[in-house]
């Protein structure tokens, strides 16, 4: 297969929107396992029958588009790069420059996959493909890209689920080419993975309470961010849903924010917003207390937001979230 260099299936950033020289560098997004999104709006699931419905809304996503996403929105330059093949690719690009996102994409073999949210009264059905296994040359180009345009990012994030037989080192490599570029990176991944990235330098890793305990085992949040921040140099944001989000330090230092009451709304997507902030706060050089509040009243926007990928006004939960340092 040709070098990125020279490899006509790799998007080249110069077709995509050109970021203002006065703008900051920008927060490169790799998405790992992206996705094309299909939402279906109808009055009722009915398992077993034949349903008549309105068109579909279809568009890129995946979580770390969704984090370059919520970035956009908040006026913060992002790139997202990630693998893409079979007949939905032309639709995910066209949906990315549609929103103005600039990409790298990197063409392979290896369908991209769909997931369908059916949206009832209700509640919300998700059905979501795991995505097919994509060749470990095809990661070498993604990963290639990355030490590409790391000098050149205020942040990187690597984000979301992987396809089966990934290989176990892939976002540890993502994590390393960030710190051999004297980057910050950011990692929102599950399982081992979590832990290569973290063990690998990553400056935070934000998993939520399931990717936790498949992590570490256990069923007690604090004790497994503990256990995970101990083998890590950097900061362990856990996402606890309704019960808010702990920063854990490698000295077992912690503080949990949290808001004063409980938010009605859609979750999905919340965890992708978080991310976001965090990338924006760690880039402006936040502090860690502030960059706790800022994930976690961006997370609650996304909660009030229609859609994944998009955030209400976070401004006014900031007084509304009471960060506790924990003995």
């Amino acid at each position: 297969m040709a070098n990125v260099a020279d490899d006509p299936t790799v998007t080249d950033p110069s077709v995509a929107p050109t970021a203002d020289a006065t703008r900051p560098a920008p927060i490169l997004c790799v998405t790992t396992n992206p996705a094309i999104d299909i939402t279906y709006a109808i009055d009722e699931l009915r398992p077993g029958t034949s349903h008549r419905v309105p068109t579909g809304l279809a568009c890129a996503g995946g979580k770390g588009v969704n984090v370059a996403r919520v970035l956009h929105q908040q006026h913060e330059p992002a790139i997202v790069i990630a693998p893409i093949g079979g007949p939905v690719q032309v639709l995910f690009v066209h949906d990315l420059d549609r929103a103005g996102i600039p990409h790298r994409l990197v063409e392979v073999d290896a369908p991209t996959r769909r997931t369908t949210a059916i949206v009832t009264r209700a509640g919300t059905t998700n059905l979501n493909e795991t995505g097919e296994p994509i060749a470990p040359a095809d990661w070498e180009r993604l990963v290639a890209i990355v030490r590409d345009e790391a000098p050149r990012a205020r942040v990187i994030v690597s984000s979301g689920s992987l396809p089966p037989q990934t290989p176990q080192g892939l976002c540890a490599s993502i994590v390393e080419t960030a710190v051999a570029a004297g980057r910050p990176v950011i990692v929102d991944v599950g399982g081992e993975q979590l832990r290569h990235a973290a063990a690998a330098g990553a400056t935070a890793v934000k998993p939520n309470r399931h990717e936790l305990f498949d992590a570490m085992g256990g069923t007690d949040p604090l004790d497994a961010a503990r256990r995970l921040a101990a083998e890590s140099t950097g900061t362990v944001f856990a996402s606890l849903d309704v019960e808010g989000m702990l920063a854990v330090l490698p000295d077992g230092r912690a503080w949990h924010a949290q808001l004063d009451h409980v938010l009605e709304g859609n979750p999905t997507g919340a965890g992708d917003a978080a991310v976001a902030a965090l990338a924006q706060a760690i880039a402006e050089g936040a502090t860690l207390e502030e960059q706790l509040a800022r994930a976690t009243a961006w997370s609650g926007a996304a909660v009030l937001a229609a859609q994944a990928g998009a955030i209400d006004d976070p401004a006014p939960l900031v007084p509304r979230i009471r960060i506790t340092p924990i003995g």
